[in-house]
């Protein structure tokens, strides 16, 4: 009977060349190189001229391919001689390629691979070989007749073809290879491999090097081998690596615990070839095999290290903090309840670490706002820190058992937003107080459109919904609001029959008891005195939505104000009369819509400014600092650069230029 000879198919080859991951392939090369007894690997990324990656070169200086062995080589997928080898021929290195499928990942890094070797033939000639592939036939390679060379031993390895290997480029892959060589590389440092130009040097990049003793037991026979966990200083990468002793990965686990952490673990188990891929079954068998009994081992190692590194990572951090006296207690706790609230502060506050801002003022307000929140108005923060960090399932379990309530992303919103809004008010009080500089700030070039993105100014409720525009355009957003259409389209007119055109009006978010409310705001320029003709404009406005019965409903409250910051003697009389509100000037009647509100009031910049502080004053007392005139011109450069007018940012604040001129 004939024997049938099996042979692997295109679409197999195509799928263990894994050719949706790169920088895997590049890994295996350098793999094959260092099998091969190599000092130097240097894996060069080949460039177009818009700087894209468009192939690999990956050179090495170890004992090449004689001819003999070529074929075996590439023949088969599988049956490689490496399988029964424990060592390198020439250095007597740990190997890794032991399942004959590196060379067909090179079809993840081109559609054409080629290989040029040189190495010793049996009788000691040193040959040059080239062997060629292409992806449209990926099951056989052709080979060339060998020649003679005086070229070093060594492999040179080209892919070309492919124009989508970008991420070979990226931080990322390096970090990966680098995790991939570390045990290797750190165990011979003679040994050196280049990526892109750099070469790849674990030990610089090393925080903490911690190695346990793993032993465990399944039928009957006692195993024993080494956890070492690597963490980084720098690098996008978290894994757990099967390896076997000398630590040359076998296999590389899909998940890994601890999303906190940047690291490596790598398994160390003399027997790990023996069990190649066996961990995916392993991870579902009811009765654990020896990988799966130790795998679990792994786990509980895992969970206890960077259980005592978070611990230490707390003690630290608060450390820190508290040197930097930005932690916002004092003392030790005094109380049970003292500690187990500053212990939950220490679990959420480093938590959060890299959310935290790294300016001193703003960390200590950021702190004092989570100690608040944690004391006052706590509300699932694991769910929330989860979503910002990403906290590993036993960090939340800890956090629910220390914590009920807590509103974080509030505190986490906050800390930036009041930094700014203090420096605004600072920046405020500089565009419209100073002499000198209100001569330059105008209504509408500059103060309106600031405004604009800062309406917080005149209250946490309100939203812009009209800017410059004529009373028509507040009538439509005002119908808008109440659910209806406009079908009259007739201008609406002042007294004198002139078209009106608002500064500001200003919406509240949501209907709040039944009831709307609107906010118009007519701006002044900051040196302009308020006088019985502004006042009687904004009157005027009023009026007009008082006397329009399109405007009418009963459940709408209109409030006008004037914004200035001075006003003559005529206009401070009529904001101060006997039985009204301080600011109040204008309150008529409206028949047509009983239980409805127009309102007019005279308000100066002093009261705006001081009402706004007020609102948060806490914020300001946890701070303990008010921001500087130069933190408020650093404010407006950031945020209102396109808006302010360059002799706003000169080095003088207000007062200055008087007192050089007294002195």
């Amino acid at each position: 009977m004939p024997r049938i000879q099996l042979e692997a198919g295109d679409d197999h080859i195509e799928r263990l060349a894994h050719e949706n991951d790169p920088v895997r392939a590049v890994i295996e090369l350098v793999w094959n190189s260092l099998d091969a007894d190599a000092h130097e690997v240097h894996v060069n990324l080949v460039r177009n001229e818009a700087d894209g990656v468009i192939g690999v070169e990956v050179t090495d200086d170890g004992h090449g391919m004689p001819p003999e062995e070529l074929t075996s080589a590439f023949r088969w997928v599988g049956n490689s001689w490496k399988r029964t080898a424990s060592q390198s021929k020439g250095e007597r290195r740990p190997l890794h390629g032991r399942y004959g499928q590196g060379r067909l990942r090179a079809f993840a890094l081109g559609t054409q691979v080629v290989w040029e070797t040189v190495g010793h033939s049996l009788d000691g000639q040193r040959l040059r070989s080239v062997v060629r592939g292409d992806a449209a036939q990926r099951n056989g390679f052709d080979s060339s007749d060998s020649t003679v060379s005086e070229a070093p031993t060594g492999t040179r390895f080209v892919a070309s073809g492919r124009d989508s290997l970008d991420r070979l480029s990226t931080e990322k892959a390096r970090d990966r290879a680098t995790a991939a060589f570390a045990p290797y590389l750190i165990a011979m440092p003679d040994i050196e491999v280049t990526y892109d130009g750099a070469r790849l040097s674990p030990g610089d990049n090393i925080a903490l090097d911690s190695s346990y003793d793993l032993a465990w037991e399944h039928d009957d026979a006692q195993q024993q081998g080494t956890l070492r966990i690597i963490e980084w200083n720098q690098a996008d990468e978290r894994a757990v690596h099967l390896c076997d002793g000398a630590g040359v990965p076998v296999d590389t686990l899909d998940t890994a615990p601890a999303a906190d952490f940047q690291y490596s673990a790598y398994v160390l188990w003399d027997d790990m070839p023996q069990h190649h891929s066996e961990w995916i079954l392993a991870r579902l068998e009811s009765t654990p095999s020896v990988v799966g009994v130790l795998l679990r081992e792994v786990d509980r190692l895992l969970e206890e290290h960077f259980e005592t590194r978070r611990a230490q990572r707390r003690r630290q951090l608060v450390e820190e903090w508290k040197d930097g006296n930005v932690y916002p207690y004092e003392g030790e706790p005094s109380t049970e309840e003292e500690k187990v609230e500053r212990a939950t502060f220490d679990v959420v506050a480093t938590a959060i670490r890299r959310h935290i801002p790294s300016g001193t003022k703003q960390k200590k307000l950021t702190l004092g706002l989570l100690r608040k929140s944690i004391q006052e108005r706590p509300n699932d923060v694991s769910a929330l820190l989860d979503q910002y960090v990403g906290l590993p399932s036993e960090e939340r379990e800890q956090l629910d058992r220390l914590l009920k309530r807590t509103s974080l992303s509030r505190v986490i919103r906050a800390s930036s937003d009041v930094t700014n809004r203090l420096e605004f008010l600072r920046a405020l009080e500089l565009m419209v107080f100073d002499p000198e500089t209100n001569k330059l700030v105008g209504e509408r070039a500059h103060l309106h459109r600031i405004l604009e993105s800062e309406l917080w100014v005149f209250g946490e409720q309100f939203n812009l919904m009209v800017s410059e525009r004529g009373l028509a355009a507040a009538l439509d957003r005002h119908m808008e609001l109440l659910g209806e259409d406009r079908t009259d389209k007739e201008p609406v007119r002042l007294i004198d029959g002139k078209v009106g055109r608002l500064d500001l009006l200003l919406s509240v978010a949501a209907t709040e008891h039944d009831r709307n409310r609107h906010l118009v705001v007519e701006l002044k320029a900051p040196r302009v005195t308020a006088g019985s003709k502004e006042l009687t404009q904004i009157k005027n406005y009023a009026k007009a939505v008082a006397q329009d019965p399109r405007f009418a409903s009963s459940t709408t409250e209109w409030d006008f104000w004037l914004v200035t910051g001075e006003i003559d003697d005529d206009v401070r009389q009529e904001a101060n009369q006997d039985g009204r509100e301080r600011g109040l000037v204008f309150a008529p009647s409206l028949p047509s819509a009983p239980g409805a509100k127009v309102r007019v009031w005279v308000r100066d910049w002093g009261q705006i400014i001081e009402e706004a502080r007020h609102r948060l004053d806490y914020f300001q007392k946890s701070l303990q600092h008010d921001p500087s005139f130069e933190d408020a011109r650093d404010y407006l450069r950031r945020n209102h650069g396109d808006v302010i007018p360059e002799g706003l940012l000169g080095d003088s604040g207000p007062g200055d230029a008087t007192d050089s001129a007294a002195s």
